[in-house]
Formats: C-alpha cells, sequence, structure tokens
C-alpha cells in the first residue's frame, strides 16, 4: 500500500471509531448541540476509563470498591444516554453528578487529607460548572455554584472529622473560579447564539436571493432571447442600408452581452458551471461588437491557464462595466488591453484604454455612487465595481497614467 493510501486507511478507522464511540443521534440537528454531545460523550468516556485506572495506580481501589465502583457505573449509564435524543437530560446530570462528587469522596478517610480535602473542594465543582455552563441556563447554574458553596460550608462545618479552618480557603477559592467560569461562558454562550441566529437569518436570505436569481435570470433570459431573435430576424428579412447595418450589429452584441451577464447570476453558488478565463474572453469577443468595433486586446499569462482559480463569480461584471465607460469616452476609437496574471494567491489584472482620461475635479472620488460626467442617473458602475472587488476581499484602484493618454486600474483578489 502507498503512504496516501495508508493515510486514507487510518482516517476511515478513525471515523469509525469516533463514529462508534462518540457521534450523536441523527435525531439531534442542532449543530451547538451536536458539538456539545460530541464532548460530553468523549468527556464521559474517558472518566469511564480513567478513573478505575486512576485509583488502581494509587492502590486505593480495593479499600473502596463500592464508591469507585458507584460513581463509574453512573458516569458509564449517562455516556449510554449521551448518545441519544436524550443528551441535554445526560448533560444536566452530569453536572449535578459532578457537583456531588466532592460529598462522595470526602467520606473515604484518605480524602480529607489537608491536600486531597483542598483538590477535592475545588476540582470538582469546578469541573461542574464547566459542564454545567454548557447545559444549564445562567441562572440555574448561578443557582448551582451557589448551592455548591453554601452546602460544602455546611458539610465541612457538621463534619466532625474536617477541619472547617483548613476547608474553607478552598470552598471560596472553588466559589470563585466557578464564577469566572459562568461569566465567561455565558458571553460565550450569548455569542453562539448570536451565530445561530445570524445563521439562520442568512439562510433565509440565501433561499430568497435564489428564488429572486431563479426569477431574473429565467424572465429576463427569456427577454433577452426575444430581443435577439428580433434582431436576428430583422437582419435576415429586411434590406438594411450598409449605413445602418451596424446598428443592428450592436444591438445584437449588446443583446448577447446582456444575455451573458444574466447568465453569470444563474451560475452564482455553482462554481463548477463558471469558467473565468473563459466567461472574461468570450465578454472581450462581444465588446468589440458592441462598442462599435473597439479594439479589445485579452493578455493571459501563461501561469494563470494552468492554475486552478475561482475568483468571484460577478468580477465580469467589473471588467463589463470598465469597458462600457471606454466605450461612452473614446468612441469609435476605443483599444482597450486587460492583462491577467496571477502572483502567489492573488489574481492580479491591469486594465488601460486610450480615452481622454479622468477629469482631475472628480479623480480622488472616482469610486463614490454618483460621481460621473456623464449627467444625471450615471455614476454607478465604478461604485459598483468597487463594492464587488471588496466583497471579495480585493482592491481596485485608479492608477497615475502621466506618459501616456487614456485611464488605468489596477484589480487585485485573492483565489482559492
Amino acid at each position: 500500500m502507498t503512504e496516501d493510501e495508508i493515510e486514507s486507511e487510518v482516517n476511515t478507522i478513525i471515523h469509525k471509531i469516533r463514529q462508534l464511540l462518540i457521534e450523536p443521534s441523527e435525531v439531534i440537528k442542532s449543530d451547538v448541540v451536536r458539538v456539545k454531545a460530541r464532548i460530553l460523550s468523549f468527556a464521559l468516556l474517558l472518566i469511564v476509563i480513567i478513573l478505575p485506572a486512576i485509583q488502581l495506580l494509587l492502590g486505593i481501589l480495593l479499600e473502596n470498591i463500592p464508591i469507585f465502583f458507584f460513581s463509574t457505573s453512573v458516569f458509564f449509564v449517562l455516556y449510554l444516554i449521551s448518545r441519544t435524543k436524550y443528551v441535554m437530560i445526560a448533560g444536566t446530570v452530569m453536572t449535578l453528578t459532578l457537583a456531588l462528587m466532592p460529598y462522595l469522596f470526602l467520606l473515604v478517610d484518605f480524602n480529607r487529607e489537608p491536600l486531597r480535602l483542598a483538590l477535592n473542594i475545588i476540582i470538582w465543582p469546578v469541573i461542574a460548572a464547566l459542564f454545567g455552563s454548557q447545559w444549564l441556563s445562567s441562572l440555574s447554574e448561578a443557582v448551582l455554584i451557589t448551592g455548591e458553596t453554601v452546602g460544602l460550608f455546611s458539610y465541612c462545618s457538621l463534619h466532625p472529622l474536617i477541619d472547617l479552618q483548613i476547608a474553607l480557603e478552598p470552598i471560596i477559592d472553588q466559589a470563585a473560579i466557578s464564577i469566572v467560569v459562568l461569566f465567561f461562558t455565558w458571553a460565550l454562550n450569548y455569542y453562539i447564539a448570536e451565530l445561530e441566529e445570524h445563521k439562520k437569518f442568512l439562510e433565509q436570505r440565501q433561499r430568497e436571493l435564489e428564488v429572486y436569481t431563479s426569477v431574473l435570470t429565467h424572465d429576463l433570459g427569456n427577454d433577452m432571447q426575444i430581443v435577439r431573435g428580433h434582431i436576428e430576424l430583422l437582419n435576415e428579412t429586411m434590406n438594411v442600408p450598409p449605413d445602418k447595418q451596424s446598428y443592428l450589429t450592436t444591438s445584437l452584441a449588446v443583446s448577447e452581452r446582456m444575455s451573458r451577464v444574466i447568465k453569470l447570476f444563474s451560475v452564482v453558488g455553482k462554481a463548477s458551471a463558471y469558467d473565468f478565463l473563459e466567461t472574461v474572453q468570450t465578454m472581450a469577443n462581444r465588446a468589440k461588437h458592441a462598442s462599435d468595433g473597439a479594439n479589445v486586446s485579452l493578455l493571459i499569462e501563461p501561469d494563470i491557464r494552468s492554475a486552478d482559480i475561482r475568483p468571484g463569480i460577478l468580477l465580469p461584471l467589473v471588467l463589463e462595466n470598465l469597458l462600457r465607460n471606454t466605450a461612452d469616452y473614446a468612441g469609435e476609437s476605443a483599444v482597450v488591453t486587460i492583462r491577467i496574471g496571477l502572483v502567489e494567491k492573488q489574481l492580479i489584472i491591469t486594465y488601460r484604454d486610450n480615452g481622454p482620461g479622468v477629469d482631475l475635479s472628480i479623480r480622488h472620488k472616482i469610486f463614490q455612487k454618483g460621481i460621473t460626467t456623464k449627467g444625471e442617473g450615471k455614476g454607478l458602475g465604478l461604485y459598483l465595481s468597487k463594492r464587488i472587488v471588496e466583497s471579495y476581499g480585493g482592491t481596485i484602484e485608479l492608477l497615475e497614467e502621466k506618459e501616456r493618454r487614456g485611464v488605468a486600474f489596477l484589480i487585485s483578489v485573492p483565489v482559492i
């Protein structure tokens, strides 16, 4: 067997063992509860294995068979329950059992020695507080900590063989540590609950977005098919003057470009159906016709063709917006160069044209909403382009072009 096959076999065995020993019931749907259930089952399994082993190593098991057999049996039953849909009950009972453990251990003479006394008074209540933070409400855990502190104080006060002065300090220590545990776990659970709510909200919005995208691509896609069909029909059946032929050609190219944009939305969430380089290449070819004969050159570095890149699906819309701006300002003589390369894990796109450039009065705010020299109702293209690039964790900036005419943009986007 090869190393990969051995590693795969080991991973499979580990997965089966985990499924067998700590994976919660399939009835439990909440991700948070499933994580808690795994931790609980794993902890109980360790206790069932380690507790008798520790007692054997200390050489005291034979002197306290009833106590340790009872405690191990209780934890084993809780472990079995934690593997079922009643995991919440197992977690609660586990917490209460841990809270009772110091009283059980203090019944043994060996545990009344000062060091053992302090360890039992501190360790078990703190572990109970940790488990309680997962399975009890904050109020219930506060009641548990208070009851544990009062109970230990009363027990040690009434027990004739326990020195209260020795026991008082560990009782106070366990209360203080348990309160700190309560505070931090309450804060953690609060944020986990917030994340759960946010996750549900995002899932709902994702479902709404999928429906909206389906309606958008279906209705607009059908409309664009009609437009393209009518243009092609007019082109074939009418005797269009040569000087007007370019209008039909441009209209057809624009409708095909819009169909391409609509198709981008139809593959959102389906990365396997989306080829970035092919999309950009097709878009550049369409732009030559849609922009009335613009000269669009697409230069793709060799290293990027062999790389498995998956940039944002909406990223071509940024180049689409830049091409439209060039067509508006540079006209029939537009010359565009788009260079695409890969630097480490950054997709680098350089866009240059030979247009009049950007007016100095708006250069510093070119990406703001509504900034344009084309009149009212314009000025959204670069604003939306910046929003798209930044949504993928990238940047877009306007470059200085001191030695040549035109405009240049540098786009950098991380890729997977």
